[in-house]
């Protein structure tokens, strides 16, 4: 069946060709124009055009289509609309889309034989109203809707990178002459809204558009992907495929991809050879078990024969993988370990254009290696031996995604050796051994100039400069006497470009002069710092963090002052930024003034007055988010400020019944209260629920009471239900516990309840209790006269399982087992 769509296709696309041989532009392989004989593509001429657009049409010599695509009359490189090249097969390659800000609001694109393939509308460059893809005998097969450039409505044949559109060099400069046509801004994205469910359950509310795709030529489906529109980032929430008969091959439900993004969590992944996004044929199937690769990965030729096959386990390729031409015969046979090359021959990328084949044995490269370039030119050509270069040249990754060209007799490199980038044209560096060891000259290059010359002797610097891409380290007699530091690699090497020059004597750091800051109300544009024991004694000295930079005052070898500034509305002022923030040191500790910390995605600042801390400030980072909590000390109340979803949330303490009750308000309603307890031989009375951690080496009980009616709409409360229940302690007061919760996010602890979640690795059970306030599901931990634990497992009310006379060494294990039983009752019951 493969074979049969396959010709067809090019049967199709053929007869399109042959009446149009009158009409043809041929080109060399550099797109001169040239005779039919020494042509690698060709054009139709004369090109279809709708006002100042034309519709290019280009083909191989082969007759297999390479490009198609919208451009300005003016300028055939000035791109408009949806552009496609094709590899020498006439399979689908490369695809882009570029706003149209022409006269022309309505695109028609092609099938290879001139029949209309799909119409486009757009509005202020972006895609916009209907969208169709037609068959070949002018059915409708896809058809969408497009609201200011997103996909909202419909079915449409790809949405991957909807929100990117390219700009052609007409609009840019236009744009750059103030007359911008494009349209910038930000596309429509609708919100979620919640509705009410079953059992007044709150779900979202879904709007689902699909992405098909057909088998060439034919009205049945190879894939439908179905999306929910309903947040900017569309995730997949159902798939289907078929084979060309129309048989289900696969259906994946929401459960089966990952929880954020379009990948596979478990399932099939199908790829396939495609020509103006129909499927030609099949051209790769691999399976996934939890987001990774898992089991067999069967790649194919474009005529149905297997090219490749692969197993996976855990993501890793493990063992044999056979590769086959495109007749059924096996070409290659080799064995992976761990992911990695095992025993065989096999062929690597090592960097850009450089392909290396290289035999491995038992994990090891052994016997002859060869590295070519793209174009089939030798670079490198050595022997291995148990691993390691032995003699001849080879290609060597380094750090810093650096590569190095180096030359080995008997395992020790001698000669000329040379390091570079991706690309092997463009040198770095080159420098001379002998027997392993540095000796000569080592010469630095910027695009081909030399930009310094360094001499080695015995494998040390010795005299001249070792230059980097923005840093010049200058020695002399063998010893470091300067570093000077530059504001960007890509400017020059000279003065007025220099960021930063730290000095040396008899190769210790004695003076920094930097260039890379202001202080208000100092003045100058060089600050001054001395070292003593290379340890920062009188003067100024700037951090060198990557985000956030702050600079520290001595005087005699005590920090004084900080200065700094309001990093969120300097974020992106990386050159000489204006520190204009005072704060004062006491005793080695900020007295007065901002602190600030910072921990992985996490910016704590805190703000101290006459050595009191009045408030702090929690940033969190995520990819596409940033929310900050803000906690101050009112009134014997601690006020939290959630800046996201403006939301104020409170919490107090008082005495009820002789016990001290900590209470969270939100809108000023009390939503839950706790008290801490020790285990007992009783049942809690009016407990809502309770929450066992460890504590001083015994089990602790947190009781948790909360409204009910309230409690139901946690969504836009949790981060304020994470941080009361993972950071306040009953027995602590408002004073002790705002400090505390301080100390603890500035040393990383309990910093996941600021993201909305709960420590689950210090909480050791929990258990619910019903509204008559008997244990409803959970596991419920008491004390016994031993003084020892027994533990109950409910479920719905019912006690499952009883495990007595457990100590806290065998705590998490008994825990796991009742849990267990647990999930499996529920299992039963759905």
């Amino acid at each position: 069946m493969t074979n049969k769509f396959f010709t067809i296709v090019f049967m199709l696309t053929a007869s399109h060709f042959y009446a149009q041989e009158s009409n043809l532009t041929y080109f060399d392989e550099n797109w001169d124009k040239t005779k039919k004989e020494n042509a690698s593509y060709y054009r139709i001429s004369p090109s279809k055009t709708l006002k100042d657009l034309m519709l290019l049409e280009d083909f191989y010599i082969s007759k297999a289509p390479q490009f198609q695509g919208y451009t300005l009359k003016s300028d055939e490189n000035a791109y408009v609309g949806d552009i496609v090249w094709y590899d020498a097969k006439g399979f689908d390659l490369s695809f882009y889309q570029y706003y149209n800000n022409t006269a022309v609001p309505v695109l028609t694109y092609y099938y290879p034989n001139g029949k209309k393939r799909k119409t486009i509308t757009y509005k202020n460059g972006r895609k916009n109203g209907e969208t169709i893809v037609y068959h070949q005998d002018g059915t409708i097969l896809i058809k969408g809707i497009y609201q200011d450039g997103k996909p909202v409505s419909g079915s449409f044949e790809d949405i991957n990178d909807w929100d990117y559109y390219r700009t052609n060099k007409a609009d840019r400069n236009r744009k750059e002459q103030g007359d911008d046509p494009v349209i910038t801004a930000y596309p429509v994205v609708e919100e979620s809204n919640a509705v009410v469910g079953p059992k007044g359950k709150k779900t979202v509310e879904r709007k689902l558009i699909s992405v098909k795709t057909f088998w060439i030529n034919s009205k049945q489906l190879a894939q439908e992907t179905t999306y929910n529109v309903k947040e900017y980032v569309m995730n997949p929430v159902k798939k289907v495929n078929y084979d060309a008969a129309g048989k289900l091959v696969q259906t994946l439900n929401e459960n089966d991809f990952e929880t954020y993004g379009k990948n596979f969590f478990s399932g099939i992944g199908f790829q396939y050879y495609l020509q103006n996004n129909f499927a030609v044929a099949i051209k790769s199937k691999t399976s996934y078990k939890k987001g990774i690769k898992s089991g067999e990965e069967i790649k194919y030729h474009s005529n149905g024969k297997v090219a490749e096959t692969t197993k996976f386990i855990n993501g890793n390729i493990e063992g044999e993988q056979i590769a086959y031409t495109e007749k059924g015969t096996v070409i290659k046979k080799r064995i992976y370990k761990n992911g990695k090359p095992f025993d065989g021959n096999f062929d690597e990328t090592l960097s850009g254009r450089l392909l290396a084949n290289q035999n491995y044995i038992q994990g090891l490269k052994q016997g002859e290696s060869i590295v070519k370039t793209d174009e089939d030119s030798l670079v490198a050509k050595g022997i291995y031996k148990d691993g390691k270069p032995f003699n001849g040249t080879f290609v060597e990754k380094k750090e810093n995604d650096q590569n190095e060209l180096i030359q080995v007799v008997n395992f020790k490199k001698n000669g000329l050796q040379k390091v570079f980038d991706s690309n092997i044209d463009n040198i770095i560096k080159t420098y001379y051994c002998k027997d392993d060891v540095l000796n000569g000259e080592m010469t630095f290059y910027d695009k081909g100039e030399v930009t310094g010359i360094l001499e080695y002797k015995n494998g040390s610097p010795y005299n001249g400069e070792l230059t980097e891409s923005q840093k010049r380290t200058i020695f002399k007699n063998g010893e470091i006497t300067e570093e000077v530091f530059y504001k960007n690699k890509y400017r020059s090497m000279s003065d007025e470009n220099v960021h930063k020059q730290k000095q040396y004597t008899n190769g210790k750091l004695t003076k920094i002069i930097d260039k890379s800051f202001y202080i208000a109300d100092i003045g100058g544009d060089a600050f001054e710092g001395i070292y003593k024991d290379e340890k920062p004694y009188q003067g100024y000295f700037a951090t060198d963090f990557r985000e956030f930079n702050y600079v520290e005052y001595y005087e005699k070898g005590e920090v004084k002052y900080q200065y700094s500034n309001n990093y969120l509305e300097n974020m992106d002022k990386y050159d000489h930024p204006l520190y204009d923030i005072k704060s004062t040191y006491k005793d080695g500790k900020i007295f007065d003034g901002p602190e600030y910390i910072k921990i992985d995605h996490f910016f704590m600042t805190k703000y101290w007055t006459n050595g009191m801390l009045q408030r702090y400030d929690c940033d969190v980072f995520a990819v596409h988010y940033f929310n900050r909590i803000q906690f101050a000390l009112k009134n014997n109340t601690i006020e939290i400020n959630e800046f996201r979803k403006k939301k104020i949330g409170k919490i107090t303490k008082e005495k009820v019944n002789n016990k001290e009750v900590s209470k969270l308000w939100i809108d000023e309603k009390v939503i839950m209260s706790s008290t801490s307890a020790e285990v007992s031989t009783v049942i809690p009375e009016k407990a809502a629920s309770i929450a066992y951690t460890e504590l001083n080496n015994k089990v602790d009980a947190k009781i948790l009471n909360f409204d009910q009616n309230i409690a139901d709409d946690r969504e836009d409360s949790e981060i304020f239900y994470s941080i009361f229940t993972s950071n306040i302690d009953d027995r602590k007061t408002i004073v002790e516990n705002f400090n505390s919760i301080a100390n603890n996010f500035s040393t990383g602890k309990n910093v996941e309840s600021i993201f909305g979640k709960h420590r689950e690795n210090s909480m050791i059970a929990g258990i619910y209790f019903n509204q008559a306030g008997k244990p409803d599901s959970g596991v419920l931990i008491l004390k016994n006269k031993e003084n020892q634990y027994d533990l109950q497992a409910f479920l719905y009310g019912k006690m499952l399982e009883e495990i007595k006379n457990i100590d806290l060494k065998n705590m998490k294990k008994a825990v796991e087992k009742l849990n267990d039983a647990i999930t499996k009752k529920l299992n039963e019951r759905d």
